[in-house]
């Protein structure tokens, strides 16, 4: 028997063969929406909120006078905050399965995808662009592409008719 995958399309066309073999469970339960993993991702986005928080005091440490532009510095740290900020909401809303959930969630993986953008085209040349490259390719684009996904999901599965609508 055939799992159904987005859009009708079998694993094979959706590059499940791309994925380690110990991978792939985990992967296809994230593309299902496994109702087991949508449980642990209200918890797993904090940790992320939590993880870039600490990120934003270094961030800010490390670029207070560095900076050739004016508010350097307050402008990343700005970008992370709201970051942060995305990350809770998506998280809070997730968890009270609210009709709010779409739009912020669409927000969030908005501002991950500018993280990424900016920071690759702005990093100096060398070690800082292939820490760039790497925390986009690692970090920000799959946040970006979870939280797209979350948003495309919502609509479809949660109803107004529920606890924090």
């Amino acid at each position: 028997m055939s799992l159904m995958w987005p859009l009708g399309m079998n694993r094979d066309y959706c590059g499940m063969r791309r994925f380690p073999w110990w991978a792939r469970p985990w992967v296809q339960s994230l593309l299902r929406f496994d109702p087991r993993v949508m449980r642990r991702m209200p918890a797993a986005l904090l940790l992320i909120a939590v993880g870039l928080a600490a990120w934003v005091f270094e961030l800010g440490a490390v670029l207070q006078g560095q900076a050739q532009v004016r508010n350097w510095s307050s402008t990343w740290v700005g970008l992370d905050l709201m970051e942060i900020t995305g990350l809770v909401l998506t998280s809070i809303l997730l968890r009270r399965r609210s009709v709010y959930l779409s739009p912020v969630a669409a927000v969030t993986a908005t501002l991950f995808g500018l993280d990424a953008w900016f920071d690759v085209l702005t990093a100096s040349a060398g070690a800082d662009w292939y820490e760039s490259l790497a925390t986009a390719f690692f970090g920000e684009i799959p946040m970006t592409g979870l939280l797209a996904a979350l948003a495309i999901w919502a609509p479809r599965h949660i109803t107004g008719r529920g606890p924090g609508q």
